[in-house]
């Protein structure tokens, strides 16, 4: 092959190399390699809270903490926000780009039904592609604001600090992928 036809296809096609790397993708594929993810982050996150806990003092500092916890407070909001409104607008992009598939009307009901062990139609493999990033860049904010937290929990001994990581946690836990929740988005795009 030539590179530069390679590179070339990719210009005038912006989801060329994207659709190379999904090829053959199967919905359960999609949802084990996010239930990988969504462990990894969640294990991690355990990981530093627990070496944190076990070599800082237990004593609180001395003076002040209160910035430490509107650090994590703020943290906490605003990383929340985000992790939901970008992924939502990733999803919309994606969406739009499913419905205007050649052929995405008249398969909605195959399509949302789709056998999870059989490897999918490109626009549908992208989308779960789309899908998959989405989840990712919000796991990864709430994942960043835990550890933001667990840090300040352990410069500040703060119990709020501790509660906004373990609700930073929780938020990546509640967006493990399932093959039903999968199955649910490209249900709720193409029949919209």
């Amino acid at each position: 092959m030539n590179p530069i036809s390679n590179d070339a296809s990719a210009a005038t096609n912006p989801d060329a190399h994207s659709a190379m790397d999904s090829r053959g993708m199967t919905l359960a594929g999609w949802a084990f390699q996010g239930m990988v993810v969504t462990l990894g982050l969640a294990t991690g996150c355990v990981f530093i809270g627990v070496i944190l806990g076990v070599i800082g003092n237990t004593d609180a500092p001395a003076g002040n903490s209160t910035l430490f916890v509107l650090i994590g407070v703020a943290a906490l909001v605003f990383n929340t926000v985000l992790a939901f409104l970008v992924p939502a607008m990733l999803r919309s992009s994606a969406a739009t780009r499913l419905k205007a598939a050649e052929g995405a009307v008249a398969s909605a009901r195959t399509w949302s039904q789709w056998p999870e062990r059989e490897p999918m139609p490109m626009p549908l493999s992208r989308f779960c592609q789309t899908d998959q990033t989405a989840r990712l860049i919000g796991q990864a904010m709430l994942e960043g604001t835990a550890v933001i937290n667990l840090v300040m929990m352990f410069l500040a001994r703060s119990p709020v600090n501790l509660m906004c990581a373990v609700v930073a946690l929780v938020g990546v836990v509640a967006m493990f992928p399932t093959v039903g929740r999968m199955r649910n988005r490209i249900a709720s795009v193409l029949e919209a």
